[in-house]
């Protein structure tokens, strides 16, 4: 891969950086919920998975020799870490964990959908979607994860073909329909924020053959 910093590697970087952003999210509020043991517990996973990403510019950060590797290191990172504080959030508190950490996500996908309604309020299906992926962490860009199968403007189907997420999750012996749970209503809330004549869905395909995502009209 090139040396050269280019639009697509600030662009997953920004995703990385929101993504971690719901992990210190749920520490606030859990521990406005159950004091500073939530903290404690946040510190130490941090050092055991690996450290936020300091709030500096990437080209200040990043290994230019290996931008693709520093990349990825940094989801592995972000995805581990955020998968095993929850588990251990959830093993310290119970599951009242589980609808705190939904709020932030559901707050954090309506802010992002505001943001992008604020530039233009009557954005197709098509261009929600575009949109979505540009907030959505959902690995590298050369991963392909999603197989588009209707694009139209009042609606757009999406496939997922494999599901990079669940890795994390079961290593940290989550259950993953916890993380699917917190995704979804993150992209649901994301999608009628940008445009409230939207809504989302979700179905699994049965198995672990994935899901059939669609945006459509309410």
């Amino acid at each position: 891969m090139s040396a050269f910093l280019g639009p697509v590697h600030h662009w997953l970087f920004n995703k990385i950086r929101l993504f971690e952003e719901l992990e210190k999210n749920i520490t606030i509020e859990l521990t406005k919920e159950y004091g500073e043991e939530v903290k404690v517990i946040s510190d130490s996973m941090e050092k055991q998975y690996g450290q936020f990403i300091p709030n500096q510019p990437l080209e200040t950060l990043i290994d230019t020799n290996n931008i693709h590797g520093w990349l990825q290191n940094k989801i592995v990172i972000a995805e581990t870490r955020q998968a095993a504080t929850l588990k251990k959030f959830i093993d310290q508190f119970g599951n009242g964990v589980i609808s705190i950490a939904e709020s932030v996500f559901l707050q954090q996908g309506t802010d992002c959908g505001k943001a992008v309604n604020d530039q233009s309020n009557s954005l197709s299906a098509i261009d929600i979607y575009k949109q979505l992926n540009d907030y959505l962490l959902d690995g590298m860009p050369c991963d392909h994860v999603n197989n588009l199968t209707v694009a139209e403007p009042t609606h757009l189907k999406w496939n997922t073909v494999r599901c990079l997420h669940q890795p994390y999750w079961l290593e940290a012996g989550v259950d993953v329909n916890t993380m699917y749970q917190l995704r979804f209503a993150w992209i649901k809330s994301f999608i009628e924020a940008a445009n409230p004549t939207f809504t989302y869905h979700v179905e699994g395909k049965g198995g672990n053959d994935g899901f059939v995502h669609s945006i459509v009209t309410k």
